[in-house]
């Protein structure tokens, strides 16, 4: 057997915070560290839904929640992400938060209070889990 290379492909998620949350830089510091994972930032939902529009498949996308309504916006254009695996970020733990959150059927859950440590552990396993370009030689 000869050496596999990975084509050195890098995956692209997507991030959605609010332009003001204080957690996203906390977010990419911990996500930064991940290899072969590129980014890029929305502060806009329509903004992110139209970069969505235009992807083929295979997104992945991270929300960033700060308050319940960023949550009912997301529940009500949950159709746009349907070909989507995303991780949801809430606020806190309170129970009508955590209950809207799982009704969209995120990838993986997480809370601010509890650093991104997990999130990043959940990133890094989709990119290790992707169907890479691998070559014998």
């Amino acid at each position: 057997m000869g050496t596999k290379i990975l084509s050195g492909k890098k995956m692209e998620i997507l991030i959605f915070s609010n332009r003001d949350n204080s957690q996203k830089d906390l977010l990419l510091k911990e996500i930064s560290q991940i290899p072969n994972l590129d980014y890029r930032m929305n502060f806009e939902f329509h903004a992110l839904l139209e970069t969505v529009r235009f992807k083929v498949s295979d997104d992945v996308i991270v929300f960033l929640i700060s308050f319940e309504h960023e949550l009912d916006f997301l529940i009500s254009h949950k159709s746009r992400f349907f070909n989507s695996r995303f991780i949801l970020i809430l606020p806190d733990t309170k129970k009508t938060l955590v209950s809207k959150g799982l009704s969209l059927r995120p990838r993986y859950l997480a809370q601010t209070n509890h650093g991104f440590r997990d999130v990043a552990a959940v990133l890094e396993k989709m990119v290790n889990n992707r169907n890479p370009e691998i070559y014998d030689i």
